[in-house]
């Protein structure tokens, strides 16, 4: 360890004291084609993902490369740019790590967990880095319970949010992790409604970053509570109205004529359609294509022979209704029952917005289920 926390060091001090010699220099006046100079920040974060990306054998030296990386960032920059971003990679970087190799995974997270208590107690070390610190023992605790999910291991994430939270500073690391947190909760048996208790008492965290984030996540389980509503003009004129398709089960499909993967459920949704159609099982789409990919969409409707409503603006994620629902990305499939209320349940993960989908192989079982078919 004594090697490990001279690597930490010497790489410290470079990043400290040297890298300001490695800064582009600042652009002559009128060269309006040079780019900016580089901070030494940014050059730092630069090394970590180099090391992070490398391709070759991933190993325990390799590993030490990452970590001294990654640490050494955060102990000199605590306040740059990217340092959210270098928290969350560099605790999840076991991912990158066979699953077969358990073992590998665990090392790496015990180092990382050392390097990190070592430098939180270095002498002189400052409270932004500290912050910093916290900041990333929450989320080496976030991947550990994902790891192996249980009450011991979301009781040890808890309490290190907690901790994060008593840290002056650590307030920007907080809505990640407690975003993180409510997720998990939500993965859990009879997880939807402490999830939700929990988004609820985080409206009054003393952090706006934190309370920001409960208010979005609280959408998409307001939508499961009261009956959907939904109108608009499709690309082929026709009015759509949510309302007057009470009494069916609904599928809200989200895709994009130039995702491939969205593009190949279609085929599946079409049959399942035909199938049960006159059972009481509708369609309806939302094109999350942008407005110079018209042409691109239409080509593809035609090409698919899609039927079904499709409600298009062009503004992708960004249109009136999707944040509602928080759909960012396609595909995503949404079921809402006769009554118009979402029955697809809710997903966690690691970042990004809770969101529901339904994988497509389950829906024809759930359709016959909310038809009563047998």
């Amino acid at each position: 360890m004594k090697k490990s926390l001279l690597t930490l060091t010497v790489i410290s001090s470079f990043w400290l004291g040297g890298a300001t010699s490695a800064v582009a220099q600042a652009p002559k006046p009128g060269d309006a084609k040079a780019a900016p100079a580089k901070t030494p920040g940014d050059l730092a974060y630069e090394e970590f993902n180099k090391q992070r990306n490398d391709p070759g054998a991933k190993d325990q030296a390799r590993f030490q490369k990452v970590i001294a990386a990654g640490v050494s960032y955060l102990i000199a920059y605590p306040t740059h740019s990217q340092v959210n971003t270098v928290v969350t990679n560099l605790a999840f970087y076991p991912t990158a790590i066979d699953r077969k190799q358990a073992a590998m995974r665990s090392s790496f997270l015990a180092n990382l967990r050392l390097e990190a208590v070592n430098a939180k107690y270095k002498e002189g070390v400052t409270d932004a880095t500290k912050a910093a610190l916290a900041g990333l023992e929450a989320a080496i605790s976030d991947f550990e319970v994902r790891e192996n999910t249980n009450r011991e291991t979301l009781a040890a994430f808890r309490e290190k949010i907690d901790a994060a939270a008593d840290t002056p500073g650590a307030g920007r690391f907080l809505a990640e992790r407690e975003r993180s947190y409510v997720h998990l909760l939500a993965l859990s048996p009879g997880g939807s409604a402490n999830a939700e208790r929990q988004l609820t008492q985080l409206l009054n965290h003393k952090e706006k970053g934190v309370k920001d984030m409960a208010r979005e996540e609280l959408n998409i389980f307001e939508v499961k509570k009261a009956p959907y509503e939904l109108k608009f003009t499709g690309i082929d004129g026709k009015e759509v109205d949510f309302a007057q398709l009470r009494g069916k089960v609904v599928a809200l499909y989200f895709w994009s004529s130039t995702n491939k993967g969205s593009v190949d459920r279609l085929e599946s949704l079409k049959q399942i359609h035909s199938d049960y159609r006159k059972k009481g099982f509708e369609v309806v789409t939302v094109s999350y294509d942008k407005e110079e990919d018209r042409e691109k969409l239409m080509k593809s409707v035609k090409e698919n022979r899609i039927s079904f409503p499709i409600y298009f603006d062009g503004k992708q994620a960004k249109n009136a209704f999707s944040p509602k629902l928080n759909v960012y990305s396609v595909p995503r499939l949404y079921v809402f029952d006769q009554k118009g209320i979402l029955q697809t349940t809710i997903q966690g993960s690691p970042v990004g917005r809770l969101q529901p989908d339904l994988p497509q192989n389950q829906l024809d079982a759930m359709v016959k289920k909310l038809l009563g078919i047998k």
